[in-house]
């Protein structure tokens, strides 16, 4: 299961990621994005040269989508994507954890 907050700043993603850490949860258990950062690439190779993939289930060869486009049901453009894996009976945590970080929008899927 993956939760995903969207965060408005910096600082409110580090404490976030500090509290995570704090309830067990490990760096890789997280991806970190940012909306704000335009990703305009004309080729993959391109594109290679300039970031790290993210593949997802829906990837093609030669697709290239941010990571924030494979979430479905965000509704926000703006702050941070903070993606968490999570064991089905710790969502409720991290949910919360989410929340008093600033989160102004969490997803579930």
């Amino acid at each position: 299961m993956r939760i995903v907050g969207r965060i408005p700043s910096q600082d409110q993603v580090s404490f976030l990621v500090d509290s995570l850490r704090n309830i067990g949860f490990d760096r890789g258990d997280m991806i970190i994005s940012d909306l704000a950062k335009d990703q305009e690439f004309t080729s993959v190779e391109e594109a290679a040269k300039e970031i790290a993939f993210i593949k997802t289930e829906r990837d093609g060869l030669g697709e290239i989508e941010t990571f924030a486009e494979g979430i479905k049901g965000l509704k926000g453009d703006e702050g941070i994507i903070v993606a968490v894996k999570t064991p089905k009976h710790s969502a409720d945590k991290v949910r919360e954890v989410m929340e008093q970080s600033g989160a102004v929008e969490i997803i579930q899927d």
